[in-house]
């Protein structure tokens, strides 16, 4: 009681003294470590060039930065060490950035090279002369667009449509290519009664929310005040209390009690006539077509090397280009419509899909281009009869196969059964 007030009783500036006391053993244990892994990585550092360094050593610039090399084929699983990369890119899905910060997003293809970043003054020479040499490789009319980094791909892109959109005109000598972009010399013909339509936006709209409806599987529900749990006795006496009069505690007011006017499992789906449905289909590729945005191959398993998603991808960027892209221009967005191999297709491969009756997983053949597309979040292949309005406007563009365009063509001018 004697001392003054303002200085710290004498359990308290124990206390801190304790506290001191452990707080610098803790920065001597600190810097001990950190001496320690500056020793180590100082006697390691021509072992372990690949390691990543403490910040000590970063530094002190007591290490070598590894040496990159320019790709010149596109790894979808190249990976890169700790320091930071210049004109080397991550896979597909790996963007570029500027000095300002700005992304580009754009896609690295299998014959370009990534645009971005920082370069030495030796790099920008071998560019200049890389770029001589281009040139009178161009006079010389050995140019190859491979070289290029956006690659154009087959699609006849058109920003604007056409002013003979909606006349029903057919496009005939339309080329089949080839899965990885080659012409196979063969032409089909587009009939415009199905790719040349008038668009009308409102007979989608129709077709896609019947289509959503009917996918909806509706199985909410809440339970009623009989349905719930509990004592049917009263709560209480109706009158003597002084409080408000209680009856059942399963009511909806009470806590833990029933729902009023929940919802209850039931179908979603609505009714939309045969003849929309079709229009719709037919809308749908019109919409395609007219965008330049329709190619036609040849199969998805004959011409497919190697059932692969880095093969597949690869041969994606020569077939459809920059004008497939889509998440951010890093991925290829393409429905394929095919017809599925059959047991005397060579090849075939054995795999699983779900009954849409009966809801459980079956055996089935599928083709190399759907194998190697099942790791691709933007590729889908499926089959003919299961092209809809809403799976062809969801992705970027359509690829459908000869055989699978013959079988669509006489599934659509077949006449509606009543």
């Amino acid at each position: 009681r004697g001392l003054d007030r303002r200085a710290p009783p004498p359990r308290r500036r124990a206390r801190r003294v304790v506290h001191l006391a452990m707080g610098g053993r803790g920065v001597v244990a600190r810097l001990a470590r950190l001496g320690w892994r500056e020793t180590r990585v100082v006697a390691s550092s021509g072992a372990a060039r690949g390691a990543a360094p403490c910040a000590t050593a970063i530094g002190r610039n007591e290490f070598s930065a590894p040496t990159f090399s320019k790709r010149q084929h596109t790894d979808a699983t190249a990976t890169s060490p700790w320091s930071s990369t210049r004109g080397v890119t991550h896979g597909f899905a790996a963007d570029t950035r500027t000095h300002n910060n700005k992304a580009l997003g754009r896609r690295h293809f299998a014959s370009g090279l990534a645009k971005g970043g920082d370069e030495t003054d030796d790099d920008d020479e071998d560019e200049d002369e890389t770029d001589d040499e281009s040139e009178d490789d161009d006079d010389d009319g050995d140019d190859d667009d491979s070289d290029d980094l956006d690659v154009a791909g087959v699609l006849p892109r058109r920003e604007t449509l056409p002013e003979t959109q909606g006349d029903m005109l057919d496009v005939v000598n339309v080329p089949v290519y080839t899965i990885s972009g080659e012409k196979t010399g063969e032409f089909v013909t587009l009939p415009g009664r199905i790719f040349d339509v008038p668009l009308r936006v409102d007979v989608a709209q129709r077709v896609v929310v019947w289509q959503r409806n009917k996918k909806r599987r509706g199985l909410h529900k809440t339970k009623t005040r009989a349905q719930v749990k509990g004592t049917t006795r009263k709560a209480r006496p109706q009158k003597g209390s002084g409080r408000a009069r209680v009856g059942d505690l399963r009511a909806p007011q009470m806590r833990g009690g029933g729902v009023a006017h929940g919802p209850v499992v039931r179908s979603h789906a609505t009714k939309l006539q045969r003849k929309v449905r079709k229009l719709g289909l037919k809308i749908a590729l019109s919409a395609k077509a007219a965008e330049g945005r329709v190619v036609v191959i040849d199969n998805c398993h004959e011409g497919v090397l190697s059932p692969k998603t880095k093969w597949l991808d690869s041969a994606l960027d020569k077939l459809l280009g920059v004008g497939a892209l889509a998440a951010g221009e890093r991925q290829h967005s393409v429905l394929c419509a095919e017809l599925p191999p059959t047991e005397d297709t060579p090849g075939a491969l054995k795999g699983k899909r779900r009954d849409p009756v009966s809801s459980d997983m079956v055996d089935c053949l599928e083709s190399n281009g759907k194998r190697a597309s099942k790791n691709l979040p933007h590729v889908h292949v499926m089959h003919q009869k299961g092209l809809n309005v809403y799976d062809v406007l969801r992705y970027r563009s359509l690829a459908i196969t000869k055989g699978a365009l013959a079988e669509l063509i006489a599934r659509i001018d077949a006449p509606v059964k009543r």
